[in-house]
Protein backbone atom coordinates (compact mmCIF):
# COMPACT_ATOMS: atom_id res chain seq x y z
CA UNK A 1 0.00 0.00 0.00
CA UNK A 2 1.29 3.44 -0.92
CA UNK A 3 2.77 5.42 1.95
CA UNK A 4 3.79 9.01 2.54
CA UNK A 5 6.69 10.17 4.66
CA UNK A 6 5.91 12.84 7.25
CA UNK A 7 9.08 14.63 8.36
CA UNK A 8 10.08 18.07 9.57
CA UNK A 9 13.53 18.05 8.00
CA UNK A 10 12.92 20.01 4.82
CA UNK A 11 10.53 22.87 4.16
CA UNK A 12 8.62 23.00 0.89
CA UNK A 13 8.74 26.81 1.01
CA UNK A 14 4.95 26.96 0.69
CA UNK A 15 3.43 28.37 3.88
CA UNK A 16 0.16 26.49 3.40
CA UNK A 17 1.67 23.04 2.80
CA UNK A 18 4.32 23.51 5.51
CA UNK A 19 1.58 24.31 8.01
CA UNK A 20 -0.15 21.08 7.00
CA UNK A 21 3.06 19.08 7.43
CA UNK A 22 3.39 20.46 10.95
CA UNK A 23 -0.21 19.49 11.71
CA UNK A 24 0.33 15.94 10.40
CA UNK A 25 3.57 15.55 12.37
CA UNK A 26 1.80 16.59 15.57
CA UNK A 27 -1.27 14.46 14.91
CA UNK A 28 0.29 11.28 13.53
CA UNK A 29 3.97 11.54 14.38
CA UNK A 30 6.90 11.68 12.01
CA UNK A 31 7.57 8.63 9.87
CA UNK A 32 5.94 6.64 7.06
CA UNK A 33 2.14 6.39 7.08
CA UNK A 34 -0.28 4.84 4.63
CA UNK A 35 -2.24 7.28 2.50
CA UNK A 36 -5.49 5.82 3.85
CA UNK A 37 -4.46 6.41 7.45
CA UNK A 38 -3.44 10.02 6.81
CA UNK A 39 -6.60 10.69 4.83
CA UNK A 40 -8.78 9.15 7.53
CA UNK A 41 -7.14 11.24 10.24
CA UNK A 42 -7.56 14.46 8.24
CA UNK A 43 -11.23 13.61 7.62
CA UNK A 44 -11.81 13.15 11.36
CA UNK A 45 -10.40 16.63 12.00
CA UNK A 46 -12.37 18.37 9.24
CA UNK A 47 -15.82 16.80 9.54
CA UNK A 48 -18.37 16.99 12.34
CA UNK A 49 -21.90 15.93 13.19
CA UNK A 50 -24.34 18.80 12.63
CA UNK A 51 -27.03 17.72 15.09
CA UNK A 52 -29.58 17.61 12.24
CA UNK A 53 -31.33 14.42 11.17
CA UNK A 54 -31.89 12.93 7.74
CA UNK A 55 -33.49 9.79 6.28
CA UNK A 56 -32.03 7.10 4.05
CA UNK A 57 -33.58 3.99 2.55
CA UNK A 58 -32.03 0.80 3.95
CA UNK A 59 -31.94 -1.68 1.04
CA UNK A 60 -31.42 -4.65 3.39
CA UNK A 61 -34.51 -4.03 5.53
CA UNK A 62 -36.57 -2.13 2.99
CA UNK A 63 -37.24 0.64 5.51
CA UNK A 64 -36.48 4.31 5.96
CA UNK A 65 -33.91 4.88 8.68
CA UNK A 66 -32.75 8.04 10.43
CA UNK A 67 -29.14 9.21 10.53
CA UNK A 68 -27.31 12.26 11.91
CA UNK A 69 -26.00 14.54 9.20
CA UNK A 70 -22.29 15.29 8.78
CA UNK A 71 -20.61 18.31 7.18
CA UNK A 72 -17.22 19.96 6.86
CA UNK A 73 -16.40 22.15 9.85
CA UNK A 74 -16.81 25.91 9.39
CA UNK A 75 -15.08 27.74 7.75
CA UNK A 76 -13.41 24.79 6.00
CA UNK A 77 -16.74 24.15 4.27
CA UNK A 78 -16.25 27.37 2.29
CA UNK A 79 -13.26 25.73 0.59
CA UNK A 80 -14.04 22.01 0.57
CA UNK A 81 -17.13 21.32 -1.53
CA UNK A 82 -16.75 17.53 -1.79
CA UNK A 83 -20.18 16.10 -1.01
CA UNK A 84 -20.65 12.86 0.89
CA UNK A 85 -21.34 9.80 -1.27
CA UNK A 86 -24.95 8.78 -0.60
CA UNK A 87 -25.16 5.69 -2.82
CA UNK A 88 -28.01 5.15 -5.23
CA UNK A 89 -31.16 7.24 -4.95
CA UNK A 90 -34.65 5.75 -4.66
CA UNK A 91 -38.07 7.41 -4.94
CA UNK A 92 -40.71 6.59 -2.35
CA UNK A 93 -44.05 8.36 -2.22
CA UNK A 94 -42.81 11.12 -4.51
CA UNK A 95 -39.70 11.83 -2.35
CA UNK A 96 -36.11 10.86 -3.17
CA UNK A 97 -33.87 9.24 -0.55
CA UNK A 98 -30.22 8.10 -0.53
CA UNK A 99 -29.57 4.43 0.10
CA UNK A 100 -26.89 5.06 2.72
CA UNK A 101 -25.85 7.88 5.05
CA UNK A 102 -23.53 10.14 3.01
CA UNK A 103 -19.91 9.04 3.37
CA UNK A 104 -17.36 11.86 3.25
CA UNK A 105 -14.01 11.19 1.63
CA UNK A 106 -11.09 13.00 0.02
CA UNK A 107 -9.99 10.89 -2.91
CA UNK A 108 -6.53 10.98 -4.43
CA UNK A 109 -6.33 9.86 -8.05
CA UNK A 110 -2.59 9.28 -8.36
CA UNK A 111 -0.77 8.66 -11.61
CA UNK A 112 1.03 5.37 -12.04
CA UNK A 113 4.04 7.08 -13.59
CA UNK A 114 6.04 9.31 -11.21
CA UNK A 115 6.52 13.00 -11.96
CA UNK A 116 7.87 16.12 -10.27
CA UNK A 117 5.66 17.64 -7.58
CA UNK A 118 5.08 21.35 -8.20
CA UNK A 119 5.39 22.13 -4.48
CA UNK A 120 8.17 20.00 -2.98
CA UNK A 121 10.03 19.00 -6.16
CA UNK A 122 10.08 15.27 -5.26
CA UNK A 123 9.58 12.55 -7.88
CA UNK A 124 6.42 10.64 -6.97
CA UNK A 125 3.02 9.66 -8.33
CA UNK A 126 1.02 12.88 -8.80
CA UNK A 127 -2.54 14.12 -8.62
CA UNK A 128 -4.15 17.22 -10.11
CA UNK A 129 -4.65 19.75 -7.33
CA UNK A 130 -8.20 20.28 -6.15
CA UNK A 131 -9.40 23.19 -4.09
CA UNK A 132 -9.57 21.08 -0.93
CA UNK A 133 -5.86 20.36 -1.27
CA UNK A 134 -4.53 23.82 -1.98
CA UNK A 135 -6.96 26.75 -2.17
CA UNK A 136 -4.06 29.13 -2.81
CA UNK A 137 -3.47 27.68 -6.25
CA UNK A 138 -6.59 26.31 -7.75
CA UNK A 139 -9.47 28.72 -8.24
CA UNK A 140 -8.63 31.79 -10.36
CA UNK A 141 -11.49 33.75 -8.78
CA UNK A 142 -10.10 33.16 -5.32
CA UNK A 143 -6.39 32.44 -5.00
CA UNK A 144 -5.44 31.69 -8.58
CA UNK A 145 -3.00 34.57 -8.99
CA UNK A 146 -0.73 33.36 -6.20
CA UNK A 147 1.25 31.20 -8.64
CA UNK A 148 0.34 32.70 -12.04
CA UNK A 149 3.02 30.70 -13.84
CA UNK A 150 1.23 27.37 -13.42
CA UNK A 151 -1.12 27.75 -16.39
CA UNK A 152 -1.39 24.00 -16.98
CA UNK A 153 -2.74 23.39 -13.49
CA UNK A 154 -0.95 22.23 -10.38
CA UNK A 155 0.25 18.67 -9.77
CA UNK A 156 0.99 17.45 -6.28
CA UNK A 157 2.45 14.36 -4.69
CA UNK A 158 0.28 12.56 -2.13
CA UNK A 159 2.18 14.05 0.81
CA UNK A 160 1.72 17.67 -0.33
CA UNK A 161 -1.93 17.06 -1.25
CA UNK A 162 -2.74 15.61 2.16
CA UNK A 163 -0.71 18.28 3.92
CA UNK A 164 -2.72 20.87 2.00
CA UNK A 165 -5.90 19.42 3.49
CA UNK A 166 -4.36 19.24 6.97
CA UNK A 167 -3.46 22.95 6.84
CA UNK A 168 -7.11 23.76 7.56
CA UNK A 169 -6.51 22.30 11.03
CA UNK A 170 -3.53 24.57 11.66
CA UNK A 171 -4.78 27.95 10.47
CA UNK A 172 -6.00 30.79 12.63
CA UNK A 173 -9.25 32.39 11.49
CA UNK A 174 -11.52 35.22 12.51
CA UNK A 175 -15.03 35.75 11.12
CA UNK A 176 -16.91 39.04 11.04
CA UNK A 177 -20.32 37.54 10.34
CA UNK A 178 -21.08 37.75 6.63
CA UNK A 179 -18.81 40.77 6.16
CA UNK A 180 -15.39 39.16 6.19
CA UNK A 181 -13.35 36.09 6.99
CA UNK A 182 -9.69 36.54 7.95
CA UNK A 183 -7.16 33.70 7.75
CA UNK A 184 -3.72 33.81 9.37
CA UNK A 185 -0.83 31.42 8.72
CA UNK A 186 2.67 31.71 10.19
CA UNK A 187 5.70 30.46 8.27
CA UNK A 188 9.42 30.07 8.91
CA UNK A 189 11.95 27.24 9.04
CA UNK A 190 9.93 24.04 9.32
CA UNK A 191 11.22 22.79 12.68
CA UNK A 192 10.75 26.23 14.18
CA UNK A 193 7.23 26.42 12.78
CA UNK A 194 6.48 23.06 14.43
CA UNK A 195 7.70 24.38 17.80
CA UNK A 196 5.65 27.56 17.36
CA UNK A 197 2.52 25.49 16.79
CA UNK A 198 3.26 23.08 19.65
CA UNK A 199 4.25 25.51 22.38
CA UNK A 200 2.48 28.76 21.42
CA UNK A 201 -0.30 28.55 18.86
CA UNK A 202 -2.07 25.36 19.96
CA UNK A 203 -2.38 26.37 23.65
CA UNK A 204 -3.29 29.91 22.61
CA UNK A 205 -5.95 28.77 20.14
CA UNK A 206 -7.45 26.28 22.61
CA UNK A 207 -7.91 29.10 25.08
CA UNK A 208 -10.26 30.84 22.64
CA UNK A 209 -12.75 28.84 20.58
CA UNK A 210 -16.10 30.24 19.46
CA UNK A 211 -18.17 30.62 16.32
CA UNK A 212 -16.38 33.88 15.54
CA UNK A 213 -13.04 32.14 15.10
CA UNK A 214 -10.11 30.54 16.88
CA UNK A 215 -7.76 33.52 16.55
CA UNK A 216 -7.57 35.55 19.78
CA UNK A 217 -7.43 39.22 18.81
CA UNK A 218 -7.20 42.44 20.79
CA UNK A 219 -9.75 43.88 18.35
CA UNK A 220 -11.01 42.97 14.90
CA UNK A 221 -13.09 44.29 12.04
CA UNK A 222 -13.95 43.66 8.41
CA UNK A 223 -10.50 44.78 7.16
CA UNK A 224 -7.35 42.71 7.09
CA UNK A 225 -4.78 45.14 8.54
CA UNK A 226 -6.76 46.10 11.65
CA UNK A 227 -7.45 42.45 12.45
CA UNK A 228 -3.82 41.46 11.82
CA UNK A 229 -2.68 44.19 14.23
CA UNK A 230 -5.26 43.02 16.75
CA UNK A 231 -3.94 39.47 16.42
CA UNK A 232 -0.31 40.50 16.88
CA UNK A 233 -1.05 42.73 19.88
CA UNK A 234 -2.86 39.83 21.53
CA UNK A 235 0.10 37.54 20.78
CA UNK A 236 2.70 40.05 21.98
CA UNK A 237 1.05 40.27 25.39
CA UNK A 238 2.11 36.67 26.12
CA UNK A 239 5.84 37.12 25.42
CA UNK A 240 6.82 38.09 28.98
CA UNK A 241 3.95 36.82 31.11
CA UNK A 242 0.98 34.63 30.30
CA UNK A 243 -1.78 32.67 31.98
CA UNK A 244 -2.08 30.56 28.80
CA UNK A 245 1.47 29.69 27.74
CA UNK A 246 3.91 27.69 29.84
CA UNK A 247 7.52 28.89 30.32
CA UNK A 248 8.69 26.97 27.23
CA UNK A 249 6.08 28.69 25.07
CA UNK A 250 6.90 32.14 26.43
CA UNK A 251 10.63 31.53 25.91
CA UNK A 252 10.11 30.50 22.28
CA UNK A 253 7.80 33.43 21.60
CA UNK A 254 10.21 35.88 23.20
CA UNK A 255 13.06 34.48 21.08
CA UNK A 256 11.05 34.79 17.88
CA UNK A 257 10.23 38.39 18.73
CA UNK A 258 13.82 39.34 19.44
CA UNK A 259 13.92 39.81 23.20
CA UNK A 260 16.98 37.57 23.63
CA UNK A 261 20.58 38.60 22.82
CA UNK A 262 20.70 36.24 19.80
CA UNK A 263 19.31 37.58 16.49
CA UNK A 264 15.68 36.55 16.11
CA UNK A 265 15.00 33.84 13.53
CA UNK A 266 12.82 34.94 10.62
CA UNK A 267 9.10 34.48 10.99
CA UNK A 268 6.39 35.66 8.62
CA UNK A 269 2.67 36.19 9.08
CA UNK A 270 0.45 35.71 6.04
CA UNK A 271 -2.91 37.43 6.39
CA UNK A 272 -5.73 36.64 3.97
CA UNK A 273 -9.17 38.19 3.90
CA UNK A 274 -12.30 37.83 1.84
CA UNK A 275 -16.06 37.54 1.94
CA UNK A 276 -17.69 34.31 3.12
CA UNK A 277 -20.77 33.06 1.32
CA UNK A 278 -21.45 29.89 -0.62
CA UNK A 279 -17.67 29.94 -1.13
CA UNK A 280 -14.82 32.24 -0.15
CA UNK A 281 -14.04 35.26 -2.32
CA UNK A 282 -10.55 36.49 -1.47
CA UNK A 283 -9.98 40.24 -1.55
CA UNK A 284 -6.45 40.54 -0.13
CA UNK A 285 -3.35 38.57 0.80
CA UNK A 286 -0.70 40.37 2.83
CA UNK A 287 2.74 39.33 4.09
CA UNK A 288 4.29 40.77 7.26
CA UNK A 289 7.93 39.96 7.95
CA UNK A 290 9.23 42.50 10.50
CA UNK A 291 7.40 41.15 13.52
CA UNK A 292 10.38 41.55 15.86
CA UNK A 293 10.65 45.25 14.94
CA UNK A 294 6.96 45.69 15.64
CA UNK A 295 7.35 43.94 18.99
CA UNK A 296 10.14 46.34 19.98
CA UNK A 297 7.78 49.21 19.24
CA UNK A 298 5.11 47.50 21.33
CA UNK A 299 7.53 47.31 24.27
CA UNK A 300 8.32 51.01 23.90
CA UNK A 301 4.60 51.78 23.85
CA UNK A 302 4.17 49.87 27.10
CA UNK A 303 6.85 52.05 28.67
CA UNK A 304 5.22 55.22 27.35
CA UNK A 305 1.79 54.46 28.83
CA UNK A 306 3.05 53.03 32.12
CA UNK A 307 2.34 56.30 33.97
CA UNK A 308 -1.26 56.31 32.69
CA UNK A 309 -2.44 52.79 33.36
CA UNK A 310 -1.44 49.84 35.52
CA UNK A 311 -2.71 47.58 32.73
CA UNK A 312 -0.34 48.87 30.09
CA UNK A 313 -1.35 46.35 27.42
CA UNK A 314 -5.03 47.28 27.77
CA UNK A 315 -4.13 50.95 27.34
CA UNK A 316 -2.21 50.27 24.11
CA UNK A 317 -5.10 48.17 22.80
CA UNK A 318 -7.56 50.94 23.71
CA UNK A 319 -5.43 53.52 21.89
CA UNK A 320 -5.37 51.58 18.62
CA UNK A 321 -8.89 50.27 19.03
CA UNK A 322 -10.44 53.75 19.29
CA UNK A 323 -10.35 54.57 15.57
CA UNK A 324 -13.91 53.57 14.71
CA UNK A 325 -17.35 55.16 14.58
CA UNK A 326 -20.99 54.13 14.55
CA UNK A 327 -22.48 54.36 11.08
CA UNK A 328 -26.09 53.26 10.51
CA UNK A 329 -26.04 50.97 13.52
CA UNK A 330 -22.71 49.33 12.64
CA UNK A 331 -19.12 50.04 13.54
CA UNK A 332 -17.11 51.53 10.67
CA UNK A 333 -13.40 50.85 11.20
CA UNK A 334 -11.86 52.09 7.96
CA UNK A 335 -9.70 54.60 9.88
CA UNK A 336 -8.38 51.88 12.18
CA UNK A 337 -7.46 49.72 9.21
CA UNK A 338 -5.65 52.62 7.54
CA UNK A 339 -3.64 53.35 10.70
CA UNK A 340 -2.97 49.63 11.27
CA UNK A 341 -1.69 49.32 7.68
CA UNK A 342 0.76 52.17 8.32
CA UNK A 343 2.01 50.62 11.56
CA UNK A 344 2.36 47.10 10.13
CA UNK A 345 4.28 48.38 7.10
CA UNK A 346 6.24 51.04 9.06
CA UNK A 347 4.67 53.84 7.05
CA UNK A 348 3.07 57.15 8.12
CA UNK A 349 -0.03 56.77 10.36
CA UNK A 350 -0.59 60.53 10.85
CA UNK A 351 -2.88 61.15 7.82
CA UNK A 352 -5.26 58.46 9.06
CA UNK A 353 -5.23 59.88 12.58
CA UNK A 354 -5.90 63.40 11.29
CA UNK A 355 -8.80 62.23 9.13
CA UNK A 356 -10.37 60.40 12.08
CA UNK A 357 -9.88 63.34 14.44
CA UNK A 358 -11.34 65.95 12.07
CA UNK A 359 -14.01 63.91 10.28
CA UNK A 360 -15.24 61.81 13.21
CA UNK A 361 -14.25 63.05 16.65
CA UNK A 362 -14.72 66.76 15.94
CA UNK A 363 -18.05 66.27 14.13
CA UNK A 364 -19.83 64.08 16.64
CA UNK A 365 -22.50 65.53 18.90
CA UNK A 366 -20.51 64.41 21.93
CA UNK A 367 -17.09 65.57 20.73
CA UNK A 368 -14.07 64.08 22.42
CA UNK A 369 -10.28 64.07 22.04
CA UNK A 370 -8.08 61.08 21.38
CA UNK A 371 -7.60 58.53 24.15
CA UNK A 372 -4.96 59.76 26.57
CA UNK A 373 -1.57 58.37 25.58
CA UNK A 374 -2.31 58.35 21.84
CA UNK A 375 -0.09 61.32 21.02
CA UNK A 376 2.75 59.96 23.17
CA UNK A 377 2.63 56.64 21.30
CA UNK A 378 2.56 58.47 17.98
CA UNK A 379 5.54 60.59 19.06
CA UNK A 380 7.50 57.44 19.87
CA UNK A 381 6.58 55.98 16.49
CA UNK A 382 7.59 59.21 14.69
CA UNK A 383 11.02 59.24 16.33
CA UNK A 384 11.87 55.57 16.02
CA UNK A 385 10.33 54.73 12.64
CA UNK A 386 10.12 58.03 10.76
CA UNK A 387 13.34 59.56 12.15
CA UNK A 388 11.66 62.72 13.43
CA UNK A 389 13.91 65.10 15.38
CA UNK A 390 12.93 65.07 19.05
CA UNK A 391 13.52 68.77 19.64
CA UNK A 392 11.44 69.75 16.63
CA UNK A 393 8.79 67.33 17.82
CA UNK A 394 8.61 69.17 21.15
CA UNK A 395 8.32 72.49 19.33
CA UNK A 396 5.50 71.16 17.15
CA UNK A 397 3.67 69.64 20.12
CA UNK A 398 3.96 72.78 22.22
CA UNK A 399 2.81 75.12 19.48
CA UNK A 400 0.00 72.78 18.39
CA UNK A 401 -1.29 72.52 21.94
CA UNK A 402 -1.18 76.30 22.38
CA UNK A 403 -2.86 76.85 18.99
CA UNK A 404 -5.70 74.47 19.85
CA UNK A 405 -6.41 76.04 23.22
CA UNK A 406 -6.35 79.59 21.80
CA UNK A 407 -8.68 78.48 18.98
CA UNK A 408 -11.09 77.12 21.59
CA UNK A 409 -11.00 80.35 23.62
CA UNK A 410 -11.69 82.42 20.47
CA UNK A 411 -14.21 79.90 19.07
CA UNK A 412 -12.08 79.51 15.94
CA UNK A 413 -12.44 75.80 15.11
CA UNK A 414 -12.74 76.81 11.45
CA UNK A 415 -9.15 78.02 11.54
CA UNK A 416 -8.05 74.50 12.50
CA UNK A 417 -9.93 73.05 9.52
CA UNK A 418 -8.21 75.64 7.31
CA UNK A 419 -4.90 74.40 8.70
CA UNK A 420 -5.71 70.77 8.10
CA UNK A 421 -7.03 71.44 4.57
CA UNK A 422 -4.06 73.51 3.35
CA UNK A 423 -3.07 72.10 -0.06
CA UNK A 424 0.36 73.69 -0.51
CA UNK A 425 3.03 75.49 1.54
CA UNK A 426 1.64 78.92 0.61
CA UNK A 427 -1.79 78.02 1.99
CA UNK A 428 -0.15 76.50 5.09
CA UNK A 429 1.78 79.70 5.85
CA UNK A 430 -1.27 81.80 5.11
CA UNK A 431 -3.18 79.94 7.85
CA UNK A 432 -0.28 80.38 10.28
CA UNK A 433 -0.25 84.08 9.47
CA UNK A 434 -4.00 84.29 10.15
CA UNK A 435 -3.46 82.50 13.46
CA UNK A 436 -0.99 85.16 14.58
CA UNK A 437 -3.59 87.91 14.18
CA UNK A 438 -6.85 86.14 14.99
CA UNK A 439 -5.52 84.16 17.95
CA UNK A 440 -2.83 86.62 19.03
CA UNK A 441 -0.14 83.96 19.05
CA UNK A 442 3.43 83.70 17.76
CA UNK A 443 4.55 81.04 15.29
CA UNK A 444 7.84 79.32 16.28
CA UNK A 445 10.75 80.22 14.05
CA UNK A 446 11.47 76.54 13.39
CA UNK A 447 8.20 76.30 11.42
CA UNK A 448 8.99 79.34 9.28
CA UNK A 449 12.25 78.03 7.88
CA UNK A 450 11.29 76.13 4.74
CA UNK A 451 14.11 74.22 3.09
CA UNK A 452 14.84 72.92 -0.38
CA UNK A 453 12.19 70.50 -1.60
CA UNK A 454 9.50 72.20 0.50
CA UNK A 455 10.78 70.62 3.69
CA UNK A 456 10.68 71.89 7.26
CA UNK A 457 13.26 70.57 9.74
CA UNK A 458 14.09 67.83 7.25
CA UNK A 459 10.47 66.71 6.91
CA UNK A 460 7.88 67.21 4.21
CA UNK A 461 5.84 70.36 4.89
CA UNK A 462 2.74 68.20 4.44
CA UNK A 463 3.74 65.88 7.26
CA UNK A 464 4.54 68.85 9.49
CA UNK A 465 1.15 70.38 8.73
CA UNK A 466 -0.66 67.08 9.40
CA UNK A 467 1.03 66.51 12.75
CA UNK A 468 0.51 70.12 13.81
CA UNK A 469 -3.19 69.91 12.93
CA UNK A 470 -3.53 66.77 15.08
CA UNK A 471 -1.97 68.45 18.13
CA UNK A 472 -4.13 71.54 17.63
CA UNK A 473 -7.49 69.80 17.22
CA UNK A 474 -6.81 67.38 20.05
CA UNK A 475 -5.96 70.29 22.37
CA UNK A 476 -9.15 72.08 21.27
CA UNK A 477 -11.30 69.03 22.03
CA UNK A 478 -9.53 68.32 25.30
CA UNK A 479 -10.07 71.88 26.54
CA UNK A 480 -13.70 71.77 25.40
CA UNK A 481 -14.12 68.52 27.33
CA UNK A 482 -12.70 70.08 30.50
CA UNK A 483 -14.64 73.35 30.36
CA UNK A 484 -17.99 73.30 32.24
CA UNK A 485 -21.08 73.95 30.12
CA UNK A 486 -23.14 77.08 30.67
CA UNK A 487 -25.92 74.96 32.15
CA UNK A 488 -23.42 73.25 34.45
Amino acid sequence: MTTVSIALKRSTGNFWVDTGLVVLAHGLGEGDHTIDRVRSWVLDQLTQKTGKKGLYYDLASGQLREYEKTNWVYPTNLFIKVAGAAGKKVSIGGATYPTQPPIFDLKLDLTKKPGTCDICGEDAPLTDAKMWMLPLLVDPDKFGNFYPGLKRGTRLCARCALAGAAAYVGWLWKAQGQDALHIFVFHSELGLLAELHRTVLRPWIQARQDKGGNAPTAFSGPYVHETALGLLLALFSHAHSSDVLDPEGRELLAGLLGTTPAPPPPITLYAITGKPGQAFQMTALREFTRLHHLFRLYERWLDVVSRLDNNRHARVVNIFGQFRAQRQGKWETLWRDRIAWAVLTFDDPFPGVAEFLYEVQAREENRRPLVEGTLQILETYAREVMGMDEQFQRTLAGFGHHLGEKAYEQKEMGLLYDLRNAKNPEAFYRVLNDAQFRLETNVPEALLNIEKGERIAGMSWLRVKTILSIYAMNAYLRKERREPTQEG
